[in-house]
């Protein structure tokens, strides 16, 4: 299958010393990571394992530091309402729907600072925050978006920086045979693998809340298999589903994983189109099949689906259905910022991708569940 043709993003707009999701680590977690992968690096990546083991090192001493200083009202914080919860396939436009919600002033939500040092960015954020607000790039390389230290950030990447069993920890050794994935759909996770995240998901909101005081809106594509966790371990938690056709998505979902893997990985991604499609498919079908069972116990005031092609043709009426259904009201006080969030957007430029005719095929055969319960049949 040929690669998807589209923009390429500038050749510096990640540079060797900017942020990854590897270096909010404390460093027996990093340690861990790399002996599960048999420490099978890249030569040329030596030198950003080398960066991310020392920011480990001082990750272990700031973690312990800051449950020194705010570990007591960690412990005793409770969560402003419950959370909000963005689900839904990778690049199906869970960003933009979690930009939108952050518009509301009323709402918190965990920042790139916060998702790459979930370990003390309470304490560190004093002098942390500068040093990184400095090193970001100014854009995502999949959709051209803006991108800085204080912007949205999925707090999957926190959880995967806590040590937490998450599927995006195949992203460091792209090239080994992973079965982190098959936690897309939590029927596959044990005991153990069930705590650990439930611990880790808790302890990060709680610390959130600890710096936010207001409610929470979160969002992160692995979450649509654990609707059903997220709304034990989180009772009343909303949940906002997106969906988006998958002649879109197969292609831009792939581009991002091969941008990704290329410049968060420990290894030179040397896999083929084909082995990736088949690996986008395969999550596809552990994250709703999970989804397409749990979706029918969560009330309707909890849960509500939208289509990436009504959102951002109807934004005003898609976001107000939202705000009505999920009980968010008034929908009123911020109605006029996500009305200037799109006329600020209007410009903007989307990738333009292709989809070879083979591929579009297996789409609506492997697709075929998805498309019928979103109405694109």
């Amino acid at each position: 299958m040929p690669a998807p043709a589209t923009k390429s993003p500038p050749h510096n707009w990640y540079p060797p010393w900017a942020p990854r999701f590897w270096n909010g680590m404390r460093l027996g977690d990093f340690v861990t990571l790399l002996r599960e992968n048999r420490f099978q690096i890249h030569p040329s990546r030596y030198p950003m394992a080398a960066l991310v083991g020392g920011c480990a090192a001082v990750n272990s001493v700031l973690s312990v530091t800051q449950k020194l200083a705010y570990g007591r009202r960690i412990r005793a914080a409770k969560l402003v309402g419950p959370p909000i919860f963005v689900i839904g396939h990778w690049r199906s436009g869970t960003t933009l729907m979690h930009e939108l919600l952050t518009l509301d002033q009323r709402l918190a939500f965990p920042s790139n600072f916060d998702a790459f040092v979930p370990h003390h960015f309470l304490l560190s954020r004093f002098f942390f925050y500068p040093l990184v607000k400095m090193l970001m790039p100014s854009m995502r390389p999949m959709d051209n978006m803006s991108l800085g230290v204080a912007s949205p950030q999925e707090d999957d990447f926190a959880l995967c920086a806590l040590g937490a069993p998450t599927p995006y920890r195949r992203i460091a050794f792209p090239n080994r045979s992973h079965r982190d994935h098959l936690l897309l759909n939590l029927a596959n996770a044990d005991a153990d693998q069930l705590a650990e995240l439930e611990l880790a998901m808790q302890s990060f909101l709680k610390t959130l809340t600890v710096r936010y005081g207001r409610k929470l809106v979160l969002k992160s594509p692995p979450h649509t298999g654990r609707i059903a966790k997220l709304a034990e371990w989180f009772p009343g938690a909303k949940f906002i589903h997106i969906s988006r056709h998958p002649y879109e998505l197969v292609p831009s979902t792939m581009r991002t994983w091969k941008l990704l893997d290329k410049l968060q990985g420990f290894q030179v991604p040397r896999y083929d189109d084909a082995s990736l499609k088949n690996y986008i498919f395969e999550c596809q079908d552990l994250m709703y099949s999970a989804y397409a069972l749990q979706r029918s116990g969560i009330p309707a005031n909890q849960l509500i689906e939208v289509r990436f092609e009504d959102l951002v043709t109807q934004p005003i009426e898609q976001m107000q259905r939202v705000y009505r259904q999920l009980e968010l009201e008034p929908f009123a006080n911020v109605q006029p910022a996500i009305e200037s969030y799109f006329v600020n957007k209007k410009d903007h430029q989307k990738n333009t991708l292709t989809l070879d005719e083979a591929v579009r095929i297996e789409i609506d055969t492997h697709w075929a569940g998805y498309m019928e319960l979103f109405g694109y049949r």
